[in-house]
C-alpha cells in the first residue's frame, strides 16, 4: 500500500512539474513571437501631396515612382505658370528684370531637370540600391520645391514692384 501511494504522489509531482515546465516555456514563445510593429508617418502638405518619399519600402517602389512623377508634373505646371505670368507682364518690365527672371526660370528648370533624373534612377533602382535611391531623389525634391516656392514668390514680387514703377513712372511724366 506504500508503495502504491508513494507512486501516486511521485507521478502526481511528476506530472505538476511537466505542466509547470510547460506553462512557463510557452509564455516564453508568445513573447517571442510579438512583433515589433513600427509607426510610418506618410507627410502631405496641406494640397495632399506627399512630402517625404523616404518612408517607402522596395515593395511600394511603383507607388513612390508613381507619387514623384505627379509631384514633377505638377512643379511642370508651376513653371509654365511662371512663364505665362512672365509673359504677361513681360512689357511692364525692363530689359534687365526680364532677363532675371527669365534666368531664374531657366535655374528651375535645371533643379527640375535634376529631379527627373533623380525618378529616373528611382525607377531603375535594385533592391540594394533602393535607399540611396530614395533618399536622393527625397533631397532633390525639397530643393527644387524650396526653389519654386521662392522662384514663385520672387516672380510675384519683382512683376508686381516693376509694374508699380512703370505706374509711378507715367503718373510722374503726366504730371510734367
Amino acid at each position: 500500500m506504500k508503495i502504491k501511494i508513494l507512486n501516486v504522489r511521485t507521478f502526481l509531482c511528476c506530472l505538476l512539474a511537466a505542466g509547470t515546465v510547460s506553462f512557463v516555456s510557452c509564455t516564453g514563445q508568445k513573447k517571442d513571437e510579438t512583433k515589433e510593429t513600427k509607426e510610418i508617418v506618410i507627410e502631405r502638405d496641406s494640397e495632399g501631396n506627399i512630402t517625404d518619399f523616404k518612408v517607402y519600402s522596395y515593395e511600394q517602389k511603383d507607388d513612390v515612382v508613381r507619387a514623384a512623377e505627379e509631384e514633377l508634373d505638377r512643379m511642370n505646371k508651376q513653371i509654365d505658370e511662371m512663364k505665362a505670368s512672365l509673359n504677361d507682364k513681360s512689357e511692364r518690365l525692363s530689359a534687365e528684370a526680364k532677363a532675371a527672371y527669365e534666368e531664374a526660370i531657366a535655374d528651375l528648370e535645371k533643379s527640375r531637370d535634376d529631379y527627373q533624373a533623380k525618378i529616373d534612377e528611382l525607377k531603375n533602382s535594385s533592391e540594394n540600391t533602393w535607399e540611396q535611391a530614395k533618399a536622393d531623389v527625397n533631397e532633390v525634391y525639397r530643393k527644387t520645391e524650396n526653389s519654386l516656392e521662392k522662384g514663385w514668390k520672387n516672380l510675384k514680387e519683382g512683376v508686381e514692384n516693376a509694374a508699380s514703377d512703370v505706374k509711378e513712372s507715367v503718373e510722374d511724366a503726366t504730371k510734367k
